[in-house]
């Protein structure tokens, strides 16, 4: 099992908000623990990837 640590970018759509975190890939998706946006905001996120 491969564990690849990654830097995600989460920008909030709605307030503007941006988030920088390191985040785990497996079996092609990215696991960074993150939910929501302090404007408690869910779904309507840009998410950036960078190895």
């Amino acid at each position: 099992m491969t564990v690849n640590r990654v830097k995600v970018t989460i920008r909030c759509r709605l307030c503007g908000e941006r988030f920088i975190l390191k985040g785990r890939r497996d079996k092609g998706k990215i696991e960074t623990g993150f939910k929501r946006c302090i404007c408690d905001n869910e779904h309507d996120l840009e998410v950036e990837t960078e190895d």
